[in-house]
């Protein structure tokens, strides 16, 4: 395990590292905002944009390729642990540099689906099955190296970067990321208006290979030690007024030990399930909104305040997280999820749409910041990889049922307002689960006890 990372620093260049006049976590961060953003082709946001002409290339059913969405993402949910694992042995550079390079080749195989199916099916393989097939592995390939290796990496990257300052990394990553997904659709779309959707594919995968993985091997690097620097060398020790007041954990737990927490379970379940709601809200918003008569245009505008919200929020919560905890914040959190719920039965208004904002916008916010700062604060830096990693599978799993759950409640009851009633359920139970479950990291007091 040591000695992938002594053969990562004997690497000529990062011994200049400790010799340059600023702390290279700085650097870092922004690298792995890049990195956050480099997932966009396989995040909801970006396949979004690519789905109409996928059907209609492949002969696939709105059911059919949600259905090929979910399998591939799902599948995607069970494999993310093993990433979180190589993350912790080999660093963030390695992994990294290989999800690049697949999810570039993944986005390939996409882009040729229709032919490739065409060949599978020249072999004796029916048209249908083999469409499908290609299909959910091209969908399980650009989520599991996109949504899922890309991003856990980039964002536990940071996190063992930063201490003391960590809650303001946090929150300047959300202010780039936050703004780059609610942007992205608009250049997405205006490539595939000017190359057409396959040509827009392939210069996704050359961008991933050819510009991304370098920059990956120049710049990202694993942790401070691994460089032969302490986390935040250099800086200023922060005033006790400005430190923060809630320390990391003192103790570090590997996974097994975590899932002898009882607050694990309901951070599993309150960000697995903000990952089923919100992802379906973002697939559906077409629909959701055609529903109470406005259009694609009209319904899309609703991304950019929420992103304004988004990072709000992220800065406030990182700011509050290092003095007020982790367990007010989770409270917070599902309250905001308790407000997106309502604001889908007032959809189209002014009242429902404010409700819509606030909620997704502050819940979006307070995920991007828990799903950072939650497991180094109560388990410790040392496992990062291999506990994030499983964190991750449970939100992967929810984003792959959340569009699902949505389209089978609006196929059955004709209308998206029975998923506000399963919101507000969902929540009324983590909030009792919240109340009964105590937040705090071990001490080594305990853990010797």
């Amino acid at each position: 395990m040591h000695h992938a990372k002594d053969t990562a620093s004997s690497i000529p260049h990062i011994s200049r590292i400790p010799s340059l006049p600023f702390y290279y976590g700085w650097i870092i961060l922004f690298a792995g905002s890049i990195g956050v953003l480099a997932s966009i082709p396989g995040q909801t946001m970006g396949v979004s944009v690519f789905t109409d002409h996928l059907m209609e290339a492949l002969g696939l059913s709105r059911v059919g390729i949600s259905s090929a969405y979910m399998a591939g993402t799902l599948i995607s949910s069970l494999i993310i642990p093993y990433a979180g694992v190589l993350f912790d042995r080999y660093g963030a550079r390695i992994v990294a540099a290989i999800a690049s390079v697949m999810l570039s080749l993944f986005l390939l195989l996409l882009a040729f689906a229709a032919p490739l199916s065409q060949a599978l099916s020249s072999l004796g393989l029916p048209m249908g099955i083999a469409t499908l097939a290609v299909t959910i592995l091209g969908f399980l390939g650009i989520r599991f190296f996109g949504q899922g290796v890309l991003t856990l990496v980039s964002r536990g990257m940071v996190a063992k970067w930063f201490g003391p300052r960590r809650g303001l990394a946090v929150g300047l990553m959300g202010l780039i990321t936050a703004f780059g997904f609610s942007y992205a659709p608009q250049p997405l779309q205006s490539m595939i208006n000017q190359m057409g959707w396959q040509q827009s594919l392939v210069q996704l995968a050359f961008i991933l290979a050819f510009l991304f993985l370098p920059f990956v091997l120049l710049v990202f690097r694993p942790e401070p030690a691994v460089c032969g620097i302490e986390v935040e060398q250099g800086m200023k020790k922060l005033s006790s007024s400005k430190a923060h007041k809630v320390p990391d954990a003192t103790v570090e737990k590997d996974l097994k030990q975590a899932r002898g927490d009882r607050a694990f379970y309901l951070i599993l379940a309150s960000l697995g399930f903000w990952s089923l709601f919100n992802t379906a809200f973002t697939f559906h918003i077409t629909s959701l909104y055609q529903e109470v008569g406005f259009d694609a245009n009209q319904a899309v505008r609703i991304f950019l305040p929420i992103s304004v919200v988004s990072v709000l929020a992220r800065f406030l919560g990182s700011y509050l997280t290092d003095r007020v905890g982790m367990k007010p914040m989770y409270g917070s959190f599902i309250l905001s999820l308790v407000v997106a719920s309502v604001s889908l039965f007032f959809l189209g208004t002014l009242f429902g749409d404010l409700l819509a904002i606030i909620g997704f916008g502050v819940g979006g916010g307070l995920f991007g910041m828990l799903n950072i700062l939650t497991w180094p604060k109560l388990y410790g830096r040392k496992h990062l990889g291999q506990i994030s990693g499983f964190a991750m599978s449970v939100i992967v799993a929810g984003s792959a049922i959340g569009p699902w759950i949505f389209s089978m409640v609006h196929r059955y009851f004709g209308s998206y307002k029975g998923t506000g009633i399963l919101g507000l359920i969902w929540c009324m139970l983590m909030i009792i689960m919240l109340v009964l479950t105590p937040f705090k990291p071990a001490s080594k007091e305990e853990e010797q006890s």
